[in-house]
């Protein structure tokens, strides 16, 4: 109950910060601006609007790191906010002053342990100063230089203060302005305060680092991060120290003797093989997260916010991607449909036309002439104007493709995307048609198939049984319409199993070629496809000469 009442107690705290905060910043027309969305305006109207927005932004900034980052998410989405209050909400910055603390004295307190046994050096000016955390170098006994995130003293309340009050003034928006309905700002909220909430956490951003780890625990072209659990909690991360320069300044890369467009295609490889391959992907990969090191490997840091998708979901991405790649509208759009939270398409074959009118623009390939800020944006739009709503690891893709180009088009302007992508789309296929992912997908059917030949021969004895003792009796009821039903439902039968066996039989074709073991010229799985199809055809003409007897 108290920790209810303190909650509620921050709320009311930060609630009267923000009508002060509005009230400085003249925000009475506020539910003018709401009203009038739609109106057409004038020049001095487009005036008006930039000073309004500008006062936004400035609003947010002193209203704290919540709403700063919360600015920092709804800049991604050029499809539900005005050009002109997005590039506002693009000068947005996480940078604040440092906060004055005892790091020696606030490590003990922490860990509970005396910071000379562990530690030779520690430097008490931070590195970088962020609204949730700040960062220190240190050197650990054993000589390894480490980076100590500190997480700020009362953040965790002022955020989830901030939150708590957002989402109240967000149904209030919801509930009065269609305006606000129309751009599903609940279903953004819901997300960001989510991804928010585990940024927090460094127990999450330890899992983070030790899962991110060992998914290229084997990959010469990057170094990851080394947490160290006996020196990190919730509000103390302690990790290795990676030496190295920002993936975007070009001279620094030249300057260690690399070559930028080898470097991208090492990150940028690496980001496709986060998506594609491990459903797991760095949410927020901005050149101030990506470096390189003077050996030429590319490290990834700040894992506090990523994005991670189930195989099911992962599945559906990599149709997506084929489908994008091939430019197949129809099959997208059906895709699509698979992947989203909400759909309400009004006009499936207009929806299906703009996405092939969209998918004609790749036709040119290279980033120089390929706007790819453009394609998603416009994306979004199609999204957005269909009401279909998408899982969050989504919006987060699309932004993290958005960042990459920005970061291709400073290194290389020429780098082929559309090159770089189709060795993963051709490593999917080769993968979804092998044998053992064709086992992986069907062990839970070819189980049901062993425990029904398990269980059926005791229930057909019983029925022998009952038939020998004469105890069996089978009562007919509508004699003729069950004739004419039983007939069509042996047709179907039939149907469905010779367009199985042709199916196999083809798909054996298809694969003859194919590079694996083979015998006689023809591959293994072409032979495992025709002798299923043989099979299936021996059986339906078995079943369809018992029928005929």
């Amino acid at each position: 109950m108290e920790g209810i009442l303190d909650r509620q107690k921050a709320k009311i705290k930060r609630a009267a910060k923000l009508m002060q905060i509005l009230t400085k910043y003249g925000f009475e027309d506020f539910k003018a601006k709401l009203d009038n969305n739609n109106a057409e305006g004038s020049d001095n109207k487009h005036i008006q609007d930039t000073a309004f927005y500008e006062r936004v932004r400035r609003a947010i900034e002193e209203l704290g790191p919540t709403y700063i980052k919360f600015g920092q998410t709804l800049s991604t989405r050029e499809d539900l906010f005005p050009i002109a209050l997005i590039k506002e909400f693009k000068k947005l910055q996480d940078n604040v002053l440092p906060e004055e603390i005892d790091l020696i004295a606030h490590i003990e307190s922490e860990l509970q342990i005396s910071v000379p046994d562990y530690f030779s050096e520690i430097d008490n000016t931070p590195i970088a100063s962020a609204s949730i955390a700040q960062t220190y170098k240190a050197k650990l006994q054993t000589g390894e230089q480490v980076i100590l995130k500190v997480k700020r003293s009362g953040i965790k309340d002022i955020v989830h203060a901030d939150l708590l009050l957002m989402k109240d003034i967000i149904e209030l928006l919801t509930n009065y302005y269609s305006v606000v309905r129309e751009i599903n700002l609940k279903h953004v909220f819901d997300a960001f305060a989510k991804s928010l909430q585990e940024e927090l956490s460094f127990i999450n951003e330890q899992k983070n680092i030790q899962l991110f780890a060992r998914n290229f625990r084997e990959n010469p072209d990057i170094i990851t991060m080394q947490v160290y659990p006996e020196l990190s909690n919730d509000n103390l991360l302690c990790i290795s120290f990676i030496d190295g320069v920002k993936i975007n300044d070009k001279e620094a890369i030249i300057a260690q003797q690399q070559h930028p467009e080898d470097i991208l295609d090492k990150c940028f490889n690496l980001y496709l093989k986060q998506m594609l391959e491990h459903g797991f992907f760095h949410a927020d990969p901005h050149p101030g997260n990506i470096f390189v090191t003077p050996s030429g490997k590319i490290a990834f840091i700040d894992l506090g916010a990523v994005a991670k998708m189930s195989p099911n979901d992962k599945d559906l991405l990599e149709d997506f991607v084929v489908y994008f790649i091939y430019k197949d509208a129809q099959r997208l759009v059906n895709t699509l449909k698979k992947m989203a939270l909400h759909v309400d398409i009004q006009d499936e074959k207009l929806l299906m036309r703009a996405f092939q009118e969209m998918l004609d623009i790749i036709n040119t390939h290279s980033l120089e002439e390929l706007d790819i800020r453009a394609l998603f944006s416009k994306f979004s739009h199609l999204l957005n104007d269909n009401n279909i709503i998408m899982p969050e690891h989504v919006y987060l893709l699309v932004k993290g493709v958005v960042l990459m180009e920005g970061i291709g088009r400073e290194l290389s302007p020429s780098i082929n995307i559309v090159d770089k992508v189709k060795p993963y789309i051709s490593k999917i296929a080769t993968q979804r048609i092998s044998p053992q992912k064709i086992l992986e997908d069907n062990v839970g059917t070819l189980w049901e198939i062993r425990r029904l030949l398990h269980s059926a021969p005791q229930p057909f004895s019983s029925i022998i049984d009952r038939v020998n003792q004469g105890e069996f009796k089978v009562d007919v009821q509508h004699r003729e319409f069950e004739k004419y039903r039983a007939q069509e439902l042996r047709n179907n039968s039939l149907n469905r199993m010779l367009w199985v066996s042709s199916s196999l039989f083809i798909g054996g074709c298809i694969v003859t070629r194919l590079e694996q073991t083979s015998y006689w010229g023809i591959s293994l799985l072409s032979w495992i496809l025709f002798t299923l199809a043989l099979l299936v055809f021996i059986i339906l003409l078995l079943k369809k000469y018992k029928l005929n007897s």
